[in-house]
This record gives structure tokens, sequence and C-alpha cells, in this order.
């Protein structure tokens, strides 16, 4: 059981999906851009990093989890980072025949 008291407003879920549905307006128009293979890829991971990261905060309640929990999903997202920095390098230095 929780120790401490939420309490139960509407307008922040509310202004959260407005921004997620804002965010992902933004994602479907940039999408037009030509910034090439490697700026779609950056604009379109952020995008979707920050949609991410406004899910876990807000809606799965990652706010009202002690601070252990919070640096536990913070190294397991750092090892996500990492092995897909590792993988899009190796992917972007192969020589295609």
């Amino acid at each position: 059981m929780n120790t401490h008291e939420q309490t139960q407003s509407f307008r922040l879920p509310i202004l959260v999906f407005a921004g997620l549905i804002v965010l992902t307006v933004l994602t479907v128009l940039l999408s037009g851009l030509d910034v090439g293979n490697m700026g779609a890829l950056l604009i379109a991971m952020s995008l979707a990093s920050i949609k991410a990261s406004l899910v876990l905060y807000y809606f799965m309640h990652l706010n009202h989890e002690p601070l252990i929990f919070k640096l536990f999903l913070g190294v397991a997202f750092l090892t996500l980072l990492v092995i897909f920095v590792l993988t899009f390098s190796d992917y972007s230095f192969r020589v295609i025949a």
C-alpha cells in the first residue's frame, strides 16, 4: 500500500494526453521533411522517447514510485540506449556490396 495520498485531478492527465496528441501530430508532420535517414531517425526516436516518458511518468504512475525504482528503470533505459547506439553505429559503417 502507498503511504501517501494521491489526489484525483483530471486536469493533469488531460494535459498530458493533449501533449501526446500534439507530439503525435508533430511526428506525422515532421516525417515529410527531407533531412536524410539519420536526421529522420533522430527526430522520430526523440519524439518517441518524449512520448514514452510522458506515458511512464503520468499514466504508469512512475512519479509515485520510490527513487530506487526510478534509478533501476534509468539504468535499464541507459542499457537499451547503449545497445541502440552500438547497433546503429555498426550499421552505419557497413559497406553494402
